[in-house]
């Protein structure tokens, strides 16, 4: 027996089903998420060597993921996963075990993603995992609930902001650049670039790809421990750093479409409008101005500090007010298809939000019976072990 079958063979299976959790996760949220933030930097670089663009993202990665781990005592999620009000804890502080259970949300997503629909992962992965937390500790769903409404009211008026920024930036100035790029699109021979351009492409890429992170890693590590090992962390950044390998050496799968079938996306001034904007909201909605500004003015806050919240809306309102404003400035296509296309991405989205809710409501209803099971289970494999030990003695 090697090494790694009698390392199998003597973790409890509460642990395998963790870890089972975590990649399924790490891979369907790296799919998904990080493809509508990559998106346009996968686009606009396509002809560059995969493994070039590979390194520069999972270096920012690296240094983020550690840099939460260092700042946040161990807590590689950037606390937010303990916001006032809507914690969400781990199975291990309260003395409950993973099963099967846990493993469904991220596992539908990655069905979702497969199919190229761009679901929210925070919506989907963390209101079915609370709600299955809730029903161990002989809870009713309502806690999952009340945290699908607050990250769906933060979601949504992340989507209206970047909704509205996309449109009015679009409209008053950044047209501009896009009838330029327009233009030279049906030149031929197209102009060459200045490499700066380039430059500031993948500073802004890397920008937004930190801020997202900040947001998103949440959804993946929702499954380790709050307070992760040194060895855990080291684990999980290799796991994920494989994990953007394959997707980057994939050209970004089906989810790619969503961005590769705007206006100019594949060209590197788009992108890095697209991709700066992007980091900019993010960054607004990582400092908690909103929450911050209500308790100011002495009002009841819409949702607390460092709560989780769907990136994929606020992805979806930016292209969208992008769309609708080239198309009101330039005319590079009808407003019917514009509105179609918005409405089609909003409607995808709107689906994952659906079946979030469907897994909160339904889940608990099965977690009890297989809880019990696991926890007898593993009693009286505990208790043979002890027998043998004895024995052998």
């Amino acid at each position: 027996m090697t090494w790694a079958e009698n390392w199998l063979t003597q973790m409890p299976m509460s642990e395998l089903f963790m870890i089972l959790g975590f990649a399924l996760a790490a891979y369907a949220i790296v799919a998904n998420d990080s493809i509508q933030t990559l998106g346009t930097f996968l686009a606009s670089n396509a002809k560059r060597p995969w493994w070039i663009l590979w390194v520069w993202i999972s270096g920012i990665m690296v240094i983020t993921v550690s840099l939460g781990w260092v700042l946040n005592g161990g807590d590689p999620a950037f606390g937010r996963l303990t916001a006032d009000g809507k914690t969400i804890p781990h199975p291990t502080s309260y003395g409950g075990v993973f099963t099967w259970l846990f493993a469904i949300p991220p596992l539908c997503l990655v069905i979702l993603t497969r199919f190229g629909i761009p679901v929210s992962t925070s919506l989907l992965v963390l209101t079915g995992f609370k709600g299955l937390i809730a029903a161990q500790q002989g809870q009713t769903a309502g806690g999952a609930v009340d945290l699908f409404n607050s990250m769906m009211q933060k979601s949504l008026v992340g989507y209206a902001i970047a909704f509205v920024v996309g449109l009015a930036l679009y409209a008053l100035v950044v047209y501009l650049v896009e009838r330029k790029v327009a233009a030279e699109n049906d030149s031929q021979p197209h102009n060459e670039l200045h490499p700066l351009w380039s430059v500031f492409q993948w500073l802004s890429t890397g920008f937004l790809w930190s801020m997202w992170l900040v947001q998103d890693l949440a959804n993946i590590f929702v499954y380790l421990p709050r307070e992760l090992s040194l060895f855990g962390l080291i684990a999980s950044l290799g796991g994920m750093v494989l994990l953007q390998g394959y997707l980057f050496r994939e050209k970004g799968g089906k989810i790619q479409r969503v961005v590769t079938s705007k206006t100019n996306t594949i060209d590197v001034r788009s992108a890095t409008f697209i991709d700066l904007l992007y980091g900019l909201i993010l960054l607004f909605f990582k400092v908690d101005y909103i929450p911050k500004l209500f308790v100011s003015l002495g009002l009841d806050v819409p949702w607390p500090e460092k709560m989780p919240m769907s990136t994929t809306w606020v992805f979806l309102g930016l292209l969208a007010g992008r769309e609708l404003g080239i198309a009101l400035r330039l005319g590079l296509r009808k407003d019917k298809k514009v509105f179609n296309m918005i409405f089609k991405d909003a409607g995808k989205a709107f689906f994952g939000s659906v079946i979030a809710v469907v897994l909160a409501l339904f889940l608990p209803y099965l977690i009890e019976p297989v809880a019990e099971a696991r926890i007898e289970a593993e009693a009286a494999a505990e208790v043979q072990a002890l027998e043998a030990s004895g024995g052998a003695d």
